[in-house]
């Protein structure tokens, strides 16, 4: 069986790849993160790949035949909103000036350099709004990145952009959230533990479990995140237009994990 993990940035995906690397052999481990790799492999070596993850149209896994567990992994969408911004300013700041100016970087330096009202009201470019606003809603409705602008430019109704969303979340053989990882754990080893290098990766689980990794964690809480974005000159626009980009996201996660309430700003 294969395992599809449909990696949304900022849900801890770094530490999840990782976890489920300990379950298959390296020549069964899709080397491709992102579409643009993953295009350009041919089919039939996609097909002698056992695990697939990364940041991947859902679509594009289906060429990827035969029985497969398919999961995502989801973070409250304000804290994931707030992660991705510190995130990108983390990278800016590591990064030389000549290539933060390049324009493959635009939206990483404008995190840098702008103020949070320009950011989060326009300043960023697509790129980043699609990566921001609304982005569960407009990912597992289309089953693609990049969805948002064609999705608005065709004027789909948020009634529908929801109905498909939850739709294709239903097909999912697994959605965890960022809380619940131990959950997400047992499953993988229930599904890919029990023999070959399965069972060692079913040990090394207990030694070493998939919510003690947090590979890329060193995040304040959210009320520190919140009093740091106003520290750096964060108003009332910003809070709004976050309001905004989750509004759709929080109504699929109050969907999903009705007990655990999304966040709002004021």
């Amino acid at each position: 069986m294969n395992v599809k993990f449909l990696h949304i940035p900022k849900t801890a995906g770094t530490s999840i790849r990782s976890f489920l690397a300990r379950f298959f052999l390296s020549r069964h481990i899709c080397p491709a993160i992102d579409n643009k790799q993953l295009r350009t492999l041919p089919i039939e070596q996609l097909r002698s790949y056992r695990m697939f993850s990364g940041h991947f149209h859902w679509k594009s896994l289906d060429q990827i035949e035969g029985p497969s567990f398919t999961f995502s992994v989801l973070r409250e969408p304000v804290a994931r909103i707030l992660s991705f911004y510190f995130f990108l300013r983390a990278v800016a700041a590591n990064k030389d000036p000549r290539a933060l100016a390049t324009p493959q970087m635009f939206g990483i330096k404008a995190a840098s350099v702008l103020p949070p009202d320009d950011f989060f009201c326009g300043g960023a470019g697509q790129h980043m709004d699609d990566l921001f606003d609304n982005f569960y809603t407009f990912y597992f409705a289309s089953r693609s990145f990049g969805a948002r602008g064609p999705m608005r430019a065709r004027q789909v109704s948020e009634s529908r952009l929801l109905s498909k969303a939850h739709r294709n979340l239903d097909l999912l053989d697994g959605l965890y959230t960022t809380d619940d990882l131990d959950l997400l754990q047992e499953d993988i080893v229930d599904a890919f533990g029990r023999r070959g290098i399965g069972r060692w990766g079913a040990l090394r689980s207990r030694l070493s479990p998939l919510p003690a990794m947090n590979l890329n964690n060193r995040e304040g809480d959210f009320a520190s995140r919140v009093a740091e974005l106003r520290l750096l000159g964060a108003t009332n626009r910003t809070f709004d237009r976050i309001n905004e980009m989750t509004r759709l996201d929080n109504a699929l996660w109050k969907e999903q994990f009705g007990h655990r309430p999304p966040s709002r700003f004021g």
